[in-house]
């Protein structure tokens, strides 16, 4: 992919607008970017419709930015201008493949890490990047790394956000002769010795020993004429003995605190949303079961309900478990999806009036296994790891039972996940209460007898005890009442 002349004509306009910080006329773009007058409207306008600037028609009329320059990324203005941000067909939108192999086409997959790597890079320079500050403002304002050979007693600047470090490295012929400059044009009266110090080229030699080495100095630069204006900045060393080399950064304390907490900010809210995409995909879930007739309407409230009350009462009875008020209203929320997996199981067989065959049986039993397969599909980050770790450990594991008789794995006793033994046992309980096409439905002291005496597969004694007891609460009987 090539960059069209008009995406070129629009980066160096915002730029510009970013250096100057004040309305600038259509002919002074056209003079200073070499841009005809005649197209510098159109650019603007595409930059406009993206609102990344404003326009004022008029005598006095022009252009500014209509954000702050560390807010415009490069991709925020070549994307308005160019028709494609893809580097081949396959990655539109609609990821057409004249093959229809887009799923297993090696090809495909590198040229998707590429175009990731294309996309990101350019999301993560902003204008304020791009710009240039003014002399005082050259050295420290954002981030600047030297390396230092120290046999050859050489140096470089491997990065810096602002061009003109480059040029003083270049022109300044050793190390100590740049450090010295630095130290006495821009390092507060009172901190120039101990900067000096911590940065010349004989102290970073005493430490030449073996391993390696890594400290960090906070000090104050000026900032202006006044010599008592500062800002704090942050000077950090690291030593490797065995490859004689050491690298310098100097960087601007604030610009650094602010960064993580913007970065922060941005991860709170990405986990938050992901949470949020979570939760609607579980809502989804219980839709499409209730859709499908794989549940009845309501279903989804009374086994959330009957889970947090037998949990309520592990919670209450049975401390060592360490249940936690997050891990009961995750479960809760979460039992309605147990059954997911049904729906690749043929409707006939699930409402079958009548005894399943082996064959419909062996096909029911798969559910457990569909049903966490695409739990792994759920949005995946921080906040949601224990979600997704519930959703797969209920869907997979609620019908093991405590003496391993269960399925899919036969897993037995505390190997199964607790939420899942929860959702196990209520599962039961509201199919004995509920009529099915297979059988009668049970009175609720019918069906905890029933459970107790093991005629639904083995449950733990504990988890008997504690459904017993959540049964008998007026809440429970209230809402097992309306089922009726």
């Amino acid at each position: 992919m090539q960059l069209k002349n008009s995406t070129d004509y629009a980066i160096r306009i915002v730029c510009y607008l970013a250096a100057q910080e004040r309305m600038v006329s259509t002919s002074e773009l056209s003079r200073k970017l070499n841009v005809s007058a005649n197209y510098v409207p159109k650019i603007a306008k595409k930059l406009k419709n993206a609102k990344i600037v404003t326009a004022c028609e008029g005598t006095n009329g022009g252009y500014m930015l209509a954000k702050q320059p560390e807010n415009i990324s490069l991709m925020e203005i070549i994307s308005c201008v160019e028709e494609t941000m893809a580097i081949n067909r396959c990655l539109e939108e609609d990821r057409f493949c004249s093959r229809n192999l887009e799923d297993t086409c090696k090809i495909h997959k590198i040229l998707l890490s590429l175009q990731n790597t294309y996309n990101n890079k350019l999301e993560s320079v902003k204008v304020s990047d791009v710009i240039r500050p003014g002399e005082d403002e050259y050295f420290g304002r954002f981030y600047v790394v030297l390396k230092l050979n120290l046999k050859e007693k050489s140096y470089e600047c491997v990065y810096s956000h602002i061009r003109e470090v480059y040029e003083k490295v270049r022109k300044t012929e050793s190390y100590e002769e740049f450090i010295s400059q630095y130290v006495k044009r821009y390092v507060y009266a009172s901190d120039k010795k101990m900067v000096h110090d911590f940065l010349s080229s004989e102290g970073l030699e005493e430490r030449l020993v073996d391993g390696c080495m890594e400290k960090d100095l906070p000090y104050r630069r000026i900032t202006g004429k006044d010599k008592n204006a500062y800002v704090w900045m942050e000077a950090k060393k690291y030593i490797d003995a065995n490859e004689n080399t050491a690298i310098i950064t100097l960087h601007n304390e604030k610009i650094v605190q602010n960064t993580v907490i913007k970065m922060e900010q941005e991860l709170i809210k990405k986990e938050q949303d992901m949470a949020k995409q979570y939760w609607d995909m579980v809502s989804l879930l219980t839709t499409v079961l209730n859709h499908n007739q794989i549940v009845e309407s309501g279903y989804q409230d009374d086994i959330s309900f009957y889970t947090k009350q037998v949990y309520l009462q592990l919670q209450k009875n049975y401390p060592e478990y360490g249940i936690t008020d997050e891990e009961i209203a995750s479960v809760a929320h979460l039992a309605p999806i147990h059954d997911i997996g049904k729906i690749k199981v043929p409707i006939e067989i699930l409402n079958k009036n009548g005894k399943l065959t082996d064959e419909e049986m062996n096909v029911v039993k798969q559910h457990p296994l569909v049903g966490a397969a695409m739990t792994q599909r759920f949005p995946e980050g921080i906040t949601t790891e224990k979600l997704s770790k519930y959703s797969y450990e209920i869907c997979r594991h609620h019908h093991e039972r405590y003496d391993g008789t269960g399925y899919p794995d036969g897993l037995k006793g505390n190997a199964i996940p607790m939420c899942a033994q929860v959702v196990g046992i209520v599962d039961a309980y509201d199919a004995l209460i509920n009529d099915r096409p297979y059988k009668r439905k049970y009175e609720p002291e019918e069906a905890i007898r029933m459970i107790s005496n093991g005629e639904c597969g083995a449950f733990s004694k504990k988890l008997i005890q504690c459904l017993t007891a959540a049964a008998k609460q007026p809440e429970w009987l209230k809402v097992t009442k309306s089922q009726a």
